[in-house]
Order: structure tokens, then sequence, then C-alpha cells
């Protein structure tokens, strides 16, 4: 036993040598596999990051019931208890007509507006804060209290809502797209890194297998090479995210002090850093395991 984990040392110990005796071919090998790590990398820290702030923008739709300017005060108390307790209202608001008025004559500096009109022209409203952003729950929730008595119409900015959501979406859907896209090059490269390798050790592989050894002994250096090659490259796309967040953290930082809000990118956690490294680690293993056991297939002797 302690033979085999010294062979597995040797291993490990010979593929590092070999990556560490060819620098400017591995650091270019590793930069272009370390880049497509960080792409989605970045793209999800982006979309965690701002994905809680914008459920506490202060823009966050809300519907607005306008009630007839015949609404008494049962009807008020109609939709107010109808409001109160609803599984799909976070909050609202009860706006009567001389608040409303007020505020619209301390906004634009209308102050007097009122005198030349023939009494108050504004209706009683309810302001409500809907629990969810989905466009779809939304439209219903406005139907829905749209049927609310002597309510004459209720309205939200379903545009921005959908906007918002499917820009959310879509980062989410573009993030696992390029981890796929990015996955599937990184065992490509490994796949072509190894199968190149083999091919330049051909007559030392023949002569290893003509004295018995075994395939697994031939593959393993191989094995080694992507290891290090896989956790290397996770350690660089590791760094190249943390740069992106620190270039693009006062840019959003900006942003959203526009909101009075206070966010910034965050960097990888420390499970999310193990699951890179792991899954880089382990992508790489597949492509080197694919081309060497296909390989050495072929240079068996027969």
């Amino acid at each position: 036993m302690k033979h085999y984990f010294y062979l597995h040392w040797l291993s490990a110990k010979t593929a590092l040598g070999k990556l560490l005796r060819q620098p400017l071919a591995s650091l270019l090998s590793l930069l272009m596999l370390s880049i497509a790590l960080a792409l989605p990398i970045s793209l999800y820290l982006t979309v965690t990051s701002l994905q809680d702030w914008i459920g506490r923008l202060t823009a966050t739709p809300q519907v607005t019931l306008f009630m007839e300017m015949s609404a008494e005060e049962a009807d008020l108390a109609a939709v107010n208890g109808s409001l109160k307790g609803h599984p799909k209202v976070e909050s609202y608001q009860y706006v009567n007509r001389t608040q409303a008025l007020a505020e619209l004559e301390n906004r634009h500096g209308l102050a007097g507006v009122a005198e030349g009109l023939d009494g108050n022209p504004l209706p009683d409203a309810f302001v409500v804060t809907p629990a969810t952003l989905e466009p779809g729950d939304l439209e219903r929730l406005q139907k829905e209290l749209s049927g609310l008595p002597m309510v004459e119409e209720a309205q939200y900015d379903a545009h921005w809502a959908k906007r918002l959501y499917g820009l959310m979406e879509l980062g989410k859907h573009l993030t696992v797209a390029l981890a796929v896209a990015f996955a599937v090059a990184l065992v490509l490269v490994t796949h072509n890194t190894i199968r190149m390798q083999i091919l330049a050790r051909r007559d030392e592989i023949e002569v290893a297998t003509l004295i018995g050894a075994t395939e697994s002994f031939i593959r393993r250096p191989f094995l080694y090479h992507a290891f290090w090659q896989g956790l290397l490259a996770a350690l660089i796309a590791w760094g190249l995210s943390a740069l992106y967040v620190a270039n693009a953290n006062p840019a959003i930082v900006e942003l959203a002090r526009l909101y009075n809000e206070r966010v910034e990118l965050r960097g990888l956690a420390p499970l999310e850093l193990a699951a890179l490294i792991a899954g880089a680690i382990l992508l790489a293993a597949l492509g080197a395991r694919l081309a060497a056991s296909h390989h050495l297939r072929r240079l068996a002797p027969r």
C-alpha cells in the first residue's frame, strides 16, 4: 500500500515538474482555461449579487387602485378588508383625496391649484405592493383587485416588471449556458493536450507496454497532468473573477446609490470556491481519461 501511494506521489510530482519546465506553453494553456472558467463565474457573481438588491428597489411595481368618485366609507372599508391579509399583497397604503392633492401640490409646486378647480378632482386610492415580481402573478392580482367594490381602475407598470424579471431570468440562463459551453471546452482542450502528449511519447509508451506496464500505470501521469491543469486554472479563474469584482464594484456602488441603496458585488464563498476547484479538476480529468483511453488502445501491441 505504501508503494502504491508512493507511485501516485511520484506521478503527481513528475506531472507538475513537466508543467513548470514549459512555463510559457503551460501559462498560455492555463490562461485559456481560466478565462473560460472566469466568464461564467463573473456573470454568476453579478446575477447573485444584484438579485437581492433588485428585490429591495424602491421602484418595485405597485398596483394602484383608483376608487370611484362616489365611493363611500363602506366601500373603502370593504377594499381595505380585502387587501388585509391577502396572500399576494406584501403591503398597501390608503391615500385619501385630500392627501393626494396635497402631495401633488407639494411635489410640483402647484400650491393653490385646487382653488381654480371645481372641487378636488383626485379620487381616493390604495397603493398596493405585491409580494412577487413574477409578471403572471402581477397580472392576475391586477385583474382580481380591479373587481373589488367601487374600484374604477387598477394600474401597474407591467412593462417595467416584465423587463426587470426578464433581465434577471436572462442572466440566469446565460450563466448556465456559458458554464455548460466552457465546461465542454475545458474537457476538449484537456483532451487535445493529453492527446498531443501521448503522441509525443509514443515510443516510450510502446516500450513500457512491451515490458508489461499496465494501462492504468501508463495513464496515471496524464491524469495527474490534468489534475494540476484543472487546479491551477481554477485558482487563476478565481483571481480573475476577484479582479473583475474589484473593478466593477465602483460602478455598481454608484448605481445603487441612485436608489439610496448600498450594494457590492461579492466574491466566491469558500464552498463555491471548493466547488469550482473540484469541478475544474473533474472536467480536466474526464478529458484526460477519454484521450488516454482512446489513444492507448490504438498504441497497444496487436
